[in-house]
């Protein structure tokens, strides 16, 4: 059998190095405030859908309503532990507790 060469070893970069290198968008070693509202102002923006500079109750709730209609995959309306589990952001995932209860927007009202 042929050997294959060892491939070049990566920089290891701690997390707290690639989320600054993330933040930093200009890559000039220093994260300037623009760049860290950047994204906020772009989300807000999104939500903002009528342009006016502020946000409704409507506006702001709009993307969990959205959520909450995608997770709830049988249309029930309620979320399952698992259906709920889904509307988790990708970087809590990892370490979100588990829950045996079930969630209903009715409740809320």
């Amino acid at each position: 059998m042929l050997a294959l060469p060892k491939p070049p070893e990566a920089t290891a970069k701690s997390r707290e190095e690639k989320r600054f290198s993330r933040a930093d968008k200009d890559k000039n070693g220093r994260i300037e405030r623009e760049e860290i509202l950047g994204s906020r102002r772009k989300a807000f923006a999104k939500l903002d859908t009528n342009g006016n500079g502020t946000l409704s109750f409507e506006e702001w709730a709009v993307k969990s309503i959205e959520k909450f209609g995608v997770a709830d995959k049988d249309r029930s309306g309620w979320l399952t532990s698992a259906e709920f589990a889904t509307t988790a952001l990708l970087r809590r995932r990892k370490s979100a507790v588990r829950v045996n209860s079930v969630f209903n927007p009715t409740l809320l009202a």
